[in-house]
Parts: C-alpha cells; structure tokens; sequence
C-alpha cells in the first residue's frame, strides 16, 4: 500500500543526516531532497529498509581521503617502515583502463601530496608507476628493502583488483609478501580473497555485503525480496542489481561506486515521472 510522505518521514530524515553529520557536507540539502522524493514513492515496508540501509551506509567526502589515507600510511610504515627504502606505487586498475585516469590514479596523486607531511616518510622514497609495461620483469625487480604498493580509493567485489594482480605476478620476481594492498574503503570479500593468497591489505574501512551478510533467516529473505522490488521502480535495474558483482555496498566517495546498491545512484521511475537518486554517478 502506498502510503504519503510526512512529517514524521522528513523529521526521521532529518535526524538521520544529524547523527551522520550529513547536515554539514556540502551538497547535503540536494541528497536530502531526493531522499525525500525516493520515500514518497516507496511502501511503508520499503521505506523502512531504506531507512535501515542509510544508517549503515557511508558517504565519504573528498575532504576525508587526506586523513584517511594519512592514517593508513602511517600504520603501512609501522609494519615496514624500518626495513623499507622505497615504495613503487601503483594504481589497481584493469588493464583495458590504463590510458583512463581511474580512482586508483587519483589516490597516488594525493599520496604525492601527503608523504611530505609524514615525517616517518622522509627517508623513504617513492616511485609512481602507471603502465603495465613497467612492471614486467626486465624493467621491475624489488631488491630486498623495496615493496609494491597497489591502491584505490574502493576495493569493492575484487574483479578489478585480480585484474591488476593477474598483470603483476607475470613478474615472478614480484612475489606475494613484497606486494601491499591499500584502499580507503575494502569489502569483506577482497579482503578474505587478498588473506588467502598470502597479501597484507590496509584500509581505513571494511565492508559487508549490507544485506546478505549482515541480516539472518527469516529476515534476510524478508529483506531480499524488499529490495528486489524497490529495484523495480529502476529503469533497467536488472542489470546492476544489489550492485555490481551484487556487492551490495552501502558508499559513496567521490564517486559513487556502481558496487552500491542501484537505489541509492541510479534515477528511479513512478507513474511515469523519473526521480534522480540520492547520491547519483552522473
């Protein structure tokens, strides 16, 4: 049953952004509308899972990615620091993207700015790396004191990352415990996959999959089956249903990744009209 927006609705909203602090980032008033209007075309039932979604869910500003990745620097150096002289840095990024400038570009960026500011870091040297072909055997070969670090702001299902991965290790002199792993936000799932394989991973947050891992029987069908029809009201959700890879991710960051659920960044459709998502991609 379709039930109208009301006070109560706008007031919880309300609260909601003040407990996140979402009231002081910039933008906030256009999120909080489209939350509004996304409510007012949901049932009782949906809007409460949304609301339950929303309390769990992450909205990284740029303005978080310099303290942030300062934090993992510094507790990266804690581990190697001492026996490390330098530190290759390179992007997780497909293969098929390495002309593109990706997420994983735009962290070394900053990194350059931040490692100045590091005092830990002053005897260490950095090197920037952006093309696969440097990393090929006759070009790259660690010497004791040296690591690989592969970054990115969202480490999310892991498809990117193992493309990356499946690259360096044509390297065989780039071997498993030489090679860290750093990421602002890393689902749970990359993360196992990087501990299997022997590869120590740093991240300001972890990740679950925020339905299927976070909720038990009989709830978690009760929750599925909700979700999978508020994803009716998006043209062509299908095709990014629970998020890419079906991460079912709970972020945005700069960008909103398509790991999130659709919902939350793609435009949705009632009775005809369109209504642009909360935190929308484009």
């Amino acid at each position: 049953m379709k039930k109208k927006i009301d006070i109560d609705i706008v007031m919880k909203l309300y609260a909601l952004f003040a407990d996140k602090k979402w009231n002081e980032i910039e933008g906030n008033k256009k999120v909080f509308e489209n939350f509004c209007k996304l409510t007012d075309n949901l049932t009782q039932e949906q809007t409460d899972l949304i609301f339950e979604l929303t309390e769990r869910y992450k909205w990284i500003t740029y303005n978080e990615y310099n303290s942030r990745l300062t934090n993992i620097l510094k507790t990266i150096y804690q581990d190697y620091g001492e026996n490390t002289k330098k530190i290759y840095l390179f992007p997780i990024i497909k293969p098929e993207d390495e002309e593109k400038i990706k997420s994983g570009n735009n962290i070394i960026y900053m990194i350059r700015g931040i490692k100045p500011f590091i005092e830990d870091y002053d005897k260490i040297k950095f090197e920037e790396l952006n093309k696969f072909e440097l990393l090929i055997e006759d070009k790259l070969k660690l010497k004791e004191n040296e690591i690989l670090l592969l970054v990115d702001d969202y480490v999310g299902s892991g498809e990117t990352l193992k493309a990356t991965l499946t690259e360096v290790f044509k390297n065989s002199t780039l071997v498993n415990d030489k090679i860290i792993v750093a990421s602002i936000i890393l689902q749970d799932d990359s993360l196992k996959f990087l501990n299997n394989i022997g590869i120590k991973s740093y991240s300001s947050d972890t990740v679950i999959k925020e339905i299927s891992q976070f909720y038990k029987s009989p709830a978690l069908e009760e929750k599925i089956k909700i979700m999978e029809e508020i994803e009716k009201l998006i043209p062509g959700g299908s095709n990014f249903s629970f998020g890419y890879e079906q991460s079912e991710a709970l972020v945005t960051m700069i960008r909103t990744p398509d790991n999130t659920f659709p919902i939350f960044w793609k435009e949705h459709r009632k009775n005809g009209e369109k209504f642009k998502a909360p935190f929308p991609r484009y």
